[in-house]
């Protein structure tokens, strides 16, 4: 038998020689694509250097051929752009959403330990019958004018003696703590406003709790001053500062201020009562009225002393009654005076 070549054997070299004849038909397109852009712009670089009009005519006339060409081309490449930013949005937004879900849950454990905390303290507090000192609104009434001359922040107030204005009431706006009630005339206040440098409020961050005091510098901001060694934790950027309570005038809890400088000591704290719109403002009596004194009684009646002592011839030379010169002078028998 003759041999012959195995079965395949020609499908396979034909394939192949397919195959290179379109390799070398796209190479052929290509190279005669670059000659052809090559050419194109010789042609428009010649013609703009010949005739710069008919060059920029023809330029505007390529550039209408080609701009079908590379918005066809552009396209698929926004649409992938499009479809990578919303896959980025929805990742981003799968994160946000995963990190809210525990920071809710983290509140809502929060929440509930509180709401067990209040009700635990509502419980003590009936066992041991805890009387809480309450607000109570005096007058509510417009700041007609505000006074700020010589460094002082202050506010004359509507509303005077005879409507129930007393001296060292607190005033408070919306916002929060505005001031307190100085001069009381019987139609008109003076309020002393938190930025005057005279005033002094007892304040405590809210966020730790510590202590200080708020002080009016006469400008826009506050000072919070407090003991640097008192906490570890020292105010922040963003810390609100309310009212603590001591001293008895300002109820306890009321909005100062929120800590906007902490890089310096003492801390600057912007009020959040602005003292060019105070508006309607409420007199409050104090939180804690001062207690009356205390009535002493008086001390009791002491005995009277014996009189002191005196010396025997101190009682001689006075008179005294004594029993040997008694009887010398009433001519009493004596002995010795009888012998004689």
């Amino acid at each position: 038998m003759k041999d012959r070549p195995p079965i395949g054997s020609g499908w396979g070299v034909a394939r192949r020689t397919s195959f290179a004849r379109r390799e070398r038909n796209l190479a052929l397109v290509r190279g005669l694509a670059a000659g052809a852009l090559l050419g194109v712009g010789l042609v428009l670089l010649l013609l703009a250097r010949v005739a710069p009009e008919t060059g920029a005519r023809l330029r505007g006339a390529t550039a209408d051929l080609l701009s079908p060409l590379v918005q066809a081309v552009v396209a698929p490449v926004r649409a992938l752009e499009r479809v990578r930013d919303a896959l980025d949005r929805h990742i981003r937004t799968v994160e946000r959403l995963r990190a809210a879900e525990a920071e809710l849950a983290r509140l809502r454990q929060a929440a509930g330990a509180a709401r067990i905390q209040r009700e635990r303290l509502a419980e003590l507090e009936a066992l041991l019958h805890v009387r809480r000192a309450e607000r109570r609104l005096v007058v509510t009434a417009e700041a007609a004018a505000l006074a700020a001359h010589g460094g002082t922040r202050q506010a004359v107030l509507a509303a005077g003696w005879r409507d129930g204005v007393r001296p060292r009431m607190p005033a408070i706006a919306p916002q929060g703590l505005a001031g307190r009630v100085t001069d009381v005339g019987l139609v008109a206040s003076r309020v002393l406003l938190l930025s005057d440098p005279n005033s002094r409020v007892p304040v405590r961050v809210e966020r730790t709790g510590l202590p200080g005091i708020a002080a009016g510098t006469g400008g826009a901001d506050l000072r919070f001053l407090y003991d640097p060694v008192a906490d570890l934790d020292p105010p922040r950027v963003g810390d609100r500062l309310v009212t603590s309570g001591d001293g008895g005038l300002f109820p306890p809890g009321l909005p100062v201020g929120v800590v906007v400088d902490a890089g310096v000591h003492p801390p600057r704290v912007r009020p959040f009562v602005r003292p060019a719109a105070l508006g309607v403002l409420a007199i409050e009596a104090p939180w804690l009225p001062p207690a009356p004194p205390l009535a002493v009684p008086p001390a009791p009646d002491e005995p009277d002393q014996a009189p002191p002592a005196r010396a025997p011839g101190a009682a001689g030379a006075a008179g005294a009654p004594n029993p040997a010169g008694a009887a010398g002078a009433a001519g009493a028998p004596n002995p010795a005076g009888a012998a004689g």
